[in-house]
């Protein structure tokens, strides 16, 4: 993967070299036929120490004075969109002899092992929503809105993931298109309180807040006849 990204970047201004972890330059030499950029080995480990890791694969880009821009470590695969974004907007920057060293920071573990599992199954709803979860969790919205839109893509059937959406949306301030997720989670799981209250919420804002009306609630079950009448 990576040879086919250097092959369709200019060469002037980006340079690949890989490093080799291991004893035996014999072990290394089949992954790097056919690979037009150079490999070392690191028969000592060396740069584990020097950066501080004990996994590979990780990632160091510098710019033309030898000043580290990004270091992302374990998981640094380009067949992962961020990290392609973030390589293609490190190429195109113009850094400059006096410029301040500029880092990408790494996403939490959390996250960076769902991106990892994602690159071998990148059709699985599941981690998606995963994704989502623990985006929302760092009050990424934007960024979960695309995660549980993709499993609720990847799998329409499922209730929590047009939730996950629906609550996503809400904290980007669109009440319209969470109520249409919200919505369509209660069809697929109509006996879902939890998803009915928030539809609720968010349509009788004053039942809830600043107290809840429960009386209402019960009441409401039984118009939308969900629960017998009295």
């Amino acid at each position: 993967m990576w040879q086919q990204f250097v092959e369709r970047i200019d060469p002037a201004r980006f340079a690949l070299l890989s490093v080799a972890v291991d004893t035996d330059v014999e072990r290394v030499r089949p992954f790097t036929e056919g690979l037009t950029f150079p490999t070392a080995i690191d028969r000592a480990g060396t740069l584990g120490r020097l950066f501080d890791f004990d996994v590979v694969p990780n990632g160091v880009f510098l710019d033309e004075q030898g000043v580290i821009r990004f270091l992302h470590v374990g998981g640094f695969d380009i067949r992962r969109p961020e990290i392609a974004a973030q390589i293609e907007a490190l190429i195109g920057a113009d850094f400059t002899a006096g410029a301040t060293p500029t880092y990408s920071r790494q996403e939490s573990l959390d996250v960076e092992v769902l991106r990892i599992e994602l690159v071998e199954r990148p059709n699985d709803a599941g981690l998606h929503f995963a994704l989502g979860d623990a985006l929302l969790r760092e009050a990424r919205a934007v960024d979960a809105v695309a995660a549980y839109a993709r499993a609720v893509e990847l799998d329409p059937g499922d209730w929590s993931a047009h939730f996950g959406l629906g609550t996503a949306l809400e904290l980007q301030g669109q009440r319209d298109a969470a109520l249409a997720a919200w919505r369509m989670a209660l069809a697929l799981d109509p006996a879902n309180f939890t998803v009915r209250k928030q539809i609720w919420r968010a349509e009788h804002p004053e039942r809830f807040y600043p107290d809840i009306d429960l009386a209402w609630q019960k009441q409401q079950l039984v118009r939308e006849g969900y629960a017998p009448g009295a």
